[in-house]
């Protein structure tokens, strides 16, 4: 879990000699109306075990059960991650199961970083941000400005994107136009959505919403930069679909 040097602080597997703490963070998704997850959380589970074979760093597992299926979204993907093929051991998942969104994902995920990094300043930590393809920079720009907020400005992030595997709703139509006119407060089920309408709704969030959701939670200073980075890759992104 971590890269051992010469400072002696209490962390996730006991007393540790170490230098940096890494952690992977993966986001929940939605679970699909009976209860199964759907393919784009199912993917992110998977690319965060394989982070976890490669960086041997816990994984923390944030999402409350938002779908109200009697399974929060950091279950179902502990339930993936602890069988097989994954076999990733039990104590390297550290669940949130209250993040309703992905606001509450970075401030939660803060939360336990500093819990099982005690008295590491946060530049010594590296977090490795996993989340779908469609929904990378949306959340890095809510991470970034929240740790901020919390004063966990120098803590290192790395997005790193799950292949989101949704369908392609683009290439019958290639000259439609984006979709502006999402109605936010009758959202029905967007698991069935392709990746275009994803992208297209992630840009309505950015450019509609995500500066006001920041500041209801206290976030006031909102780095301009995260912003402008973000919804450029998103149009990227929608070029690309």
């Amino acid at each position: 879990v971590f890269l051992v040097k010469h400072r002696s602080a209490p962390g996730l597997f006991g007393s540790l000699l170490f230098s940096m703490a890494t952690f992977i963070a993966c986001l929940g998704q939605q679970l699909a109306p009976d209860g199964s997850v759907p393919l784009t959380l199912a993917n992110r589970t998977a690319h965060a075990a394989q982070l976890h074979k490669t960086l041997g760093a816990p994984i923390i597992l944030s999402g409350a059960d938002v779908s109200r299926v009697g399974i929060t979204e950091a279950q179902a993907m502990k339930k993936i991650l602890s069988a097989a093929p994954h076999g990733v051991a039990k104590e390297a998942l550290l669940l949130d199961e209250s993040a309703k969104n992905t606001i509450e994902n970075a401030r939660n995920t803060l939360s336990i970083i500093r819990k099982h990094a005690p008295g590491l300043a946060t530049k010594d930590i590296k977090m490795y941000l996993v989340t779908s393809d469609f929904h990378c920079p949306r959340s890095e720009f809510i991470f970034r400005n929240v740790f901020e907020s919390e004063g966990a400005g120098d803590l290192m992030i790395e997005a790193s994107a799950a292949f989101s595997g949704l369908p392609d709703d683009i290439s019958k139509f290639p000259e439609q136009e984006m979709l502006t006119g999402f109605n936010f407060q009758r959202m029905k089920d967007i698991n069935d959505w392709g990746i275009f309408r994803r992208l297209c709704h992630e840009h309505a969030l950015m450019t509609n919403l995500m500066g006001l959701e920041l500041r209801e939670y206290g976030v006031e200073q909102q780095n301009p930069q995260h912003f402008d980075n973000a919804t450029n890759q998103i149009l990227d992104l929608i070029e690309k679909a």
